[in-house]
Parts: structure tokens; sequence; C-alpha cells
């Protein structure tokens, strides 16, 4: 792939009315707004040589979290910061998790002892399996177009301010402490290996 260098990026956007670009359909259900977030995954790897380590090895990887604002809409008479606190947690739960996939894919090099693979395709083969893990884990959480997430079942889409808070609680603990991101009501785990194509939509 003979990607040029690691790196993690779109992970730390704060959402305003103005990413809402979209038009509210007439009618909706949930909501009175919508997110579009999602993450994509490359990453190259190379034969290490290395006398005891000697393998492929994962090289660069390139995570990527983008919004779609085109796709994204609110309801303008519903705007509050409440709703628009909610809506940072759909882009949150999809920044986190390409988050830690970055993380568990970089940490295979720097592991003791470092991650090897005797063949090419042991290590697509284990990596793909991290990306489809992510993919569900972001779409379990934070919901898809067709599908309600547990964020917004657990929160009843920010209408249970207690739920709210403590997911707010938890993103911004995951975020400021580094961890793996942790569902905070009724012990849903939101850590996931990796993902690719991630997207959080409802």
């Amino acid at each position: 792939m003979g990607l040029l260098r690691t790196e993690l990026t779109g992970h730390e956007e704060t959402l305003g009315w103005q990413d809402f670009m979209g038009t509210a359909p007439a009618k909706y259900t949930g909501d009175a707004a919508q997110t579009e977030a999602r993450f994509d995954v490359q990453y190259d790897y190379e034969w290490d040589d290395t006398a005891g380590h000697k393998g492929y090895r994962v090289d660069h990887v390139q995570v990527t979290v983008t919004l779609d604002r085109a796709s994204m809409w609110s309801d303008k008479p519903s705007r509050t910061p409440a709703l628009l606190q909610h809506e940072q947690g759909h882009y949150d739960i999809v920044a986190l998790v390409a988050r830690d996939l970055f993380n568990e894919l970089t940490g295979w090099d720097s592991g003791k002892p470092p991650k090897r693979f005797r063949k090419q395709t042991d290590l697509k083969n284990a990596a793909d399996r991290l990306i489809r893990q992510a993919k569900a884990q972001a779409a379990r959480l934070a919901g898809t177009a067709t599908t309600v997430g547990v964020y917004d079942t657990q929160t009843k889409h920010g209408q249970d301010a207690k739920a709210q808070d403590e997911w707010d609680k938890a993103l911004a603990a995951a975020r400021s402490g580094g961890s793996r991101l942790v569902a905070p009501v009724s012990g849903s785990s939101a850590s996931a290996g990796a993902g690719a194509g991630a997207g959080a939509k409802r």
C-alpha cells in the first residue's frame, strides 16, 4: 500500500449547528437532529527480519474520522444546547471507537513482544477481523440508518437527563484519560479493536 505516515485525524471535532447542513425531513421520530459520522482505515505491512521477531508486521496505520455534513440535519425550532450535546455524543462514540482502533493496531508493533505474523494473509485476516468488530461496535452503540443504537435507547434520544449525563461523563472520561470507551448504563461495553468505514446514523 505504501503509506507515508501513521496518523489519526478528524477525531476531535466539536459540533456546531453549522455542521447540520442537510434539510430536516417533514416527519421524523426520535432525535430532532441527525449526525452522520464514520471512520475509514488504511494500513500497510512489511516483513521484519529482526532476530527473535521475524514475521510480517503492521507498518503504517491511518484512521480518519469524517462528518458527512451534507447529510446531517436538525429541526431548527428544536435546536437547544442539550440537543447539540446529545448529537455530539453520537459523533464522540464513533471518534472514540476509531481512536481505540488506532491504538490497538499501532500497539501491535510496540507490544512486548511485538505482534508478528508468519504469513501476509494471517496479518490481513487479524486486522480485518478487528475492522469488522469495530464497525459492528460503532453501529451497535451509535446506531445506523435503520436501527436505534444503545446510546439513543438508554438516553431515550437525550430525553432521559440522568442517562444522558452518565453518557456525557463516560465520553468525557474516555477522551481526557485516553481509556477505552465503556457505555455507562446497563453494562454495555463500548471497547473495540478496530474499524473501517464505520458510521453512526439514525
